[in-house]
């Protein structure tokens, strides 16, 4: 199994988009299609899509498009200026917004204790608020969300990596999302490999990120040690 750190990580994304011109948009989809592959749709029929406003929330947001397609109740909180977010996440948003009323921007104590409130509306959570290139404390409306979604005692799927988890550590950088599952794209992730008590609830999904670029960066970088 092939083990890369946040950098390499970061350093393959760009690649496969810049070199390769693989779009990101068509990454994020595999990334959402990933997700849905490892559901039980026929047991969990509501969800609550918890994203930060980068790609590893516009992948959050491609899930919530695509159950939202299937006639599956979903609602969809959105932390972060939307101002900042990544083109990707804009697209999709610009798409659910047709598809469901039932999208809630959280920054306020009021949204806060709404989204607990609300919580109990579904059964499971899928989480996308950071994804690998976390690299700063979680502090404000972030850490709160994620102590919520912590002690909702609900089925929590996390995209990539927990959120709150050092992609390449396996620190923490606050709180850290307690998930059941973790879907992470086309490689394992170090941090999550370090530590057993995730490692052995990720499950690795392909999405169609070229060996190519794997092996450039991976290449480049064993070149310098």
């Amino acid at each position: 199994m092939l083990v890369v750190d946040k950098d390499q990580m970061i350093a393959i994304d760009k690649y496969a988009i810049e070199e390769l011109k693989i779009p990101a948009l068509c990454l994020v989809e595999r990334a959402a299609l990933a997700v849905i592959k490892n559901i039980n749709l026929d047991v969990r029929k509501s969800f609550a899509i918890v994203v930060g406003i980068g790609n590893n929330g516009a992948d959050g947001l491609a899930v919530a498009r695509n159950l939202l397609a299937r006639d599956f109740y979903v609602d969809v909180y959105i932390i972060g200026n939307l101002e900042k977010a990544s083109d990707e996440f804009v697209l999709n948003y610009e798409a659910i917004k047709n598809l469901t009323e039932n999208i809630y921007m959280v920054d306020t104590i009021a949204d806060l204790e709404f989204m607990e409130e609300n919580l109990s509306n579904v059964t499971t959570i899928i989480e996308g608020i950071f994804g690998t290139g976390l690299d700063r404390t979680i502090s404000g409306t972030y850490a709160y969300v994620i102590s919520l979604i912590n002690r909702s005692l609900k089925y929590i799927i996390s995209i990539d990596v927990p959120s709150g988890l050092d992609s390449t550590s396996g620190d923490s950088w606050g709180e850290i999302v307690d998930c059941d599952l973790i879907v992470s794209m086309q490689l394992m992730k170090q941090g999550v490999f370090e530590r057993s008590i995730y490692k052995n609830k990720c499950i690795i999904e392909d999405i169609g990120i070229p060996q190519k670029a794997i092996n450039k960066i991976l290449g480049v970088i064993n070149e310098r040690l």
